[in-house]
């Protein structure tokens, strides 16, 4: 008797987490395209409306690290139409989804998105003989949505998707009132000048010239970094070096007149805690007296305090704000609350 009645709690406990993760699912609606949900201790998972396993068989479910949550992530990449590779020699998760590629190695902090590293809160480990990974950073890096429901302990992952299938009015552009001059900023006193490693930094640096309506310039070092530069993992890196030496890695002269401009948003990935040296090249290399630069990075999970201090010391005499950190799917939204609140024009 006690054994069916322990039996039945079972099954009305699976029940109802089921029951969770299907309600969670029928709240995102068609127009999204994809979704995914999650709970905390269940193996179950619902796929755009379908339940699933996470692991046939094995019964592995989500858990909770350092307030990371991770996953058994095969199942789950192959669900958002990426592709996962195992390295048993270095026990190395290679994730590829669309052009973009992500590595974590088991206990490891050290994160790899196209090459550029990124600090984990939790790093990926072992259970049940299963590799698990942390969901929130992967997904976001890969461009999906993330929502995390504290009071069921649930996970939701989206992505909107094109319906290509419906055929649309060709849209009719009014011809301009006034002639405008080509390719004239919205912000002529703003420009946006970034250094990006692997293209991560770029993307951002580009939704927020657009979203100010700013000019655009990148840092390019005229030695240009391979993937075994950005070995952080390696001490003897040039990356690594760079940075233990205060170097100053010689750049190739900005596409842009930086004394026509008051405000420098400054762009840049997180080393180390740190802004990279082609930045500190570039503060060395232009006066900037009496601007304001605005910092901005990406990170994993690194913030951007601690890069502030060398940007004002290599800055005396600009006002330096409190940074912004995004990552590559930053919406425009975001960003234009960032710049309000710097009292940044443009299309804001």
């Amino acid at each position: 008797m006690k054994k069916a009645v322990s039996v039945l709690l079972a099954l009305c406990f699976m029940l109802s987490l089921v029951s969770v993760t299907g309600c969670a699912a029928e709240n995102v609606t068609a127009e999204e395209g994809f979704s995914l949900v999650l709970q905390v201790g269940n193996p179950m998972m619902t796929v755009n409306g379908t339940q699933q396993e996470i692991d046939p068989g094995r019964g592995t479910v989500p858990v909770v690290v350092n307030d990371r949550t991770l996953v058994p992530i095969r199942a789950i990449i192959e669900a958002m139409g990426g592709a996962v590779e195992w390295e048993e020699e270095t026990k190395t998760a290679s994730l590829a989804y669309e052009n973009n590629r992500i590595r974590l190695t088991i206990d490891d902090t050290t994160a790899y998105f196209n090459d550029e590293a990124y600090t984990l809160d939790a790093a990926p480990t072992v259970i049940n003989d299963r590799t698990m990974l942390p969901i929130r950073f992967i997904a976001e890096r890969f461009q999906f949505n993330v929502a995390w429901d504290g009071e069921n302990r649930l996970i939701t992952i989206t992505k909107t998707v094109q319906n290509s299938g419906v055929t649309e009015e060709p849209a009719v552009t009014p011809e301009p009132e006034e002639p405008s001059e080509p390719n004239a900023s919205e912000n002529p006193n703003a420009l946006v000048v970034y250094f990006s490693a692997t293209g991560n930094t770029e993307a951002l640096a580009q939704t927020i010239a657009e979203t100010a309506g700013a000019d655009l310039a990148e840092i390019i070092p005229e030695e240009p970094y391979t993937n075994e530069d950005l070995n952080y993992n390696n001490d003897s890196c040039r990356a690594n070096q760079e940075l233990d030496t205060d170097a100053r890695p010689a750049i190739e002269a900005l596409d842009a007149d930086v004394s026509r401009y008051d405000v420098i948003l400054l762009g840049y990935p997180i080393w180390w805690g740190q802004c990279p040296p082609a930045v500190r090249t570039f503060l060395d290399s232009y006066d900037l007296s009496g601007k304001t630069i605005m910092p901005f990075c990406t990170s994993g999970s690194s913030g951007i305090g601690g890069s502030l201090s060398k940007i004002r010391e290599l800055a005396p005499d600009s006002t330096v704000t409190e940074g912004f950190r995004g990552t590559a799917s930053t919406t425009s939204e975001e960003i234009s609350e960032w710049l309000a609140g710097n009292r940044i024009g443009g299309r804001i």
